[in-house]
């Protein structure tokens, strides 16, 4: 009898180890109390003791294929408490990873054989506390890496993060205005840390809060636009008595959102289709002739200031800001060359140059999609929006070096601004600032032959004078097409409370990146949709020479009826909102009464689905009538095929 128990407990055994040997999809939960779980406990007001009632409802039990990653960094069968041996200093219960857990087994929303959840949450904690270098910040990257570690080579890989914090950071105003980008900071410090810049996040809108400031951190946390970020809001759900911990259905319910939220974001996988793609579109193929061209424009904290102390660069070079031989730099005498720190050291000649974000930036965006870079140092120290206006020696000394770099092929995909400090010494400037920039940008598309040329500019951490919020509202107000602002205000300043830090620097650099490659990866995610298979909703073709657009307002895909509506937007000039049915630059349409007409060529096999059109409508969208549909001429589907066949 003793044998036959030792027998049927190394079976169990192994095949408890054989199911944790098939861990594909991991997921590290981090943030405070609401993400490790107060469910269930109760406050004993005589005693001041907590305990866990121990209730675990259905969507919480135990599954055989959900593990979760040990404080002694084992893989163990995950079961409430998650966080128990993680967040040690507190009572822990019900959070939401094992309904998170269950419900992508329930609705199929992952293809795994079985998922690993990484507890990571601490009670109580502040944003600061998570900072890069921090203890809980090493503690989660580390136990994040250990993952791999822990599995086999089966294609496991760390499929997302969920976050859940915010609410001790509503107690003082400081920590509550500059949360935004101190959030977006550290997703970007993550993501690098774990070498995947398009990490998927699902970060939780707060409930609730220790402080006052609670609709402060809820508008930063809803204000969040990073590229495979989505927010889930938790507000309405309900609360214990503390009138600060979700209570356990709360906590179930939050993790059925969290899972419906990242189902919608990753139907299979928006990063591995970003990798396929990244490949078939490399933009750059060689050292000599960068394939993407940036242009680096504005002031100091431009041409980077980082590491400058009484007139000395320090000559510290972060990893992030390493020399690679993919990345170029057009130098003084319009040669490329390997781009290194500092990067405008022969442009901004009247200063000492450190560290700026253009290598942080560089490489990011190279390890996103590879291909040859070459960056176009313009930027020069202390200058003002008025010295850079068409005409002046800066404005027509940038169009040159812009001009040269492309005659030995290549595109300038963007322009990075960071420039207005000198502009908040006096209210005229301050308040001209607007115009001044958008007559700027215009300026540059013209003189560049690129009318939807993607602009990316910094709104201010800092400045010269006292009017600093004017300049920054205009800068947050822009509303030019393909312009995007990437927001400084928050990181952290040398002490003469004007130029960015070294590491300040980085951060903006990743910043900027993440702005542009959301621009890029939707582009490919839209070809990835047209030339798929059967689908729903608007569909845009973009000529092979046309940047890809900086923003894309796309309505979400549809169904309507039975019918499926396809459009095709093609165009000599890509706009912003193309897939807009109505949009004035669509070059024809034209409506027929509903039928169906031959399949589409060109896609692989098999013909498609069949051209629809729902409604009629007048040329040019008069009559009243609105339109769902239309069918495109055989000429517009033959551009449309043998765009298919270039890219």
């Amino acid at each position: 009898m003793m044998m036959l128990f030792v027998l049927l407990l190394s079976l169990a055994s192994h095949a408890s180890s054989s199911k944790e040997q098939h861990i594909n999809s991991i997921f590290i939960l981090a943030g405070q109390s609401n993400m490790a779980g107060r469910g269930g406990v109760v406050n004993n007001t005589i005693t001041g003791i907590t305990t866990w009632d121990g209730v675990v409802p259905p969507e919480c039990r135990p599954n055989p294929s959900i593990f979760r990653l040990s404080a002694n960094l084992t893989w163990v069968e995950a079961r409430e408490p998650l966080h128990a041996d993680i967040d040690v200093e507190k009572t822990n219960g019900i959070g939401p990873g094992m309904p998170f857990a269950n419900a992508l087994f329930a609705n199929r929303a992952v293809n795994t054989a079985a998922i690993g959840l990484v507890p990571c949450a601490i009670g109580g904690t502040n944003l600061s506390e998570w900072e890069r270098g921090s203890f809980l910040y090493r503690q989660m990257i580390g136990r994040a890496r250990a993952t791999s570690l822990k599995v086999n080579s089966n294609g496991a890989s760390i499929r997302g993060l969920l976050w859940y914090q915010g609410e001790s950071d509503t107690t003082t105003r400081e920590d509550a205005e500059s949360y935004k980008a101190r959030l977006e900071t550290f997703f970007g410090d993550l993501r690098l840390d774990l070498q995947y810049p398009l990490l998927p996040i699902i970060q939780v809108a707060i409930a609730s809060g220790s402080g006052p400031y609670i609709e402060t951190i809820r508008e930063a946390q809803l204000g969040v636009e990073l590229l495979n970020v989505r927010t889930v809001d938790a507000k309405g759900l309900t609360l214990e008595p503390d009138n600060l911990h979700l209570t356990t259905p709360s906590q179930v319910r939050l993790g059925e959102m969290l899972a419906d939220a990242y189902s919608q974001l990753i139907p299979s996988s928006i990063s591995n289709h970003a990798r396929i793609l990244t490949t078939q579109f490399n933009l750059g193929s060689s050292v000599a002739s960068p394939g993407s061209i940036f242009i680096l424009a504005g002031q100091s904290n431009m041409a980077g200031r980082g590491g400058v102390n009484d007139g000395k660069w320090d000559g510290n070079v972060p990893p992030e800001c390493a020399p690679n031989l993919s990345i170029l730099r057009l130098n003084a005498h319009l040669v490329w060359e390997e781009a290194h720190e500092p990067l405008h050291a022969d442009i901004d000649v009247g200063k000492t140059c450190g560290v700026g974000p253009g290598m942080a930036f560089a490489n990011e965006v190279l390890r996103a999609k590879g291909g040859v870079l070459g960056l176009v140092p313009c930027a020069v120290g202390g200058t003002t929006i008025g010295q850079w206006a068409r005409g002046s020696q800066l404005y027509t000394q940038m169009v040159r070096r812009a001009s040269e770099s492309v005659k030995a092929g290549g595109t300038i995909r963007a322009v990075l601004w960071y420039q207005g400090e000198s502009d908040t010494v006096n209210s005229a400037d301050a308040e001209a600032y607007k115009a001044n920039f958008e007559r700027l940008v215009t300026d540059i598309r013209s003189d560049l032959q690129n009318p939807n040329l993607p602009v990316i500019q910094v709104a201010l951490a800092s400045g010269e004078g006292q009017f600093i919020d004017i300049v920054r509202k205009a800068q947050l107000e822009t509303t030019l097409p393909n312009v995007k602002c990437v927001d400084a205000k928050g990181l952290p300043l040398k002490p003469d409370n004007l130029h960015l830090t070294t590491m300040s620097e980085v951060h903006l650099g990743i910043k900027l990146a993440n702005a542009f490659l959301a621009s890029f990866v939707f582009f490919l995610l839209f070809l990835l949709f047209l030339f798929s298979g059967d689908h729903d909703g608007y569909v845009c073709v973009f000529p092979n020479n046309s940047t890809p657009p900086l923003t894309l307002n796309l309505p979400g895909f549809y169904r309507q009826g039975t019918a499926h509506t396809t459009v095709y937007c093609l165009t000599d000039a890509v706009e912003s909102n193309c897939p807009d049915v109505n949009h004035p630059a669509r070059r024809r349409r034209r409506c027929l009464e509903e039928e169906e007409v031959p399949p589409r060529k060109g896609r692989g096999g098999g013909g498609g689905a069949p051209w629809r059109s729902r409604r009629c409508c007048g040329e040019g969208g008069g009559g009243g009538a609105a339109m769902v549909g239309e069918q495109p001429d055989e000429g517009e589907r033959e551009q449309a095929d043998e765009l298919g066949r270039e890219r």
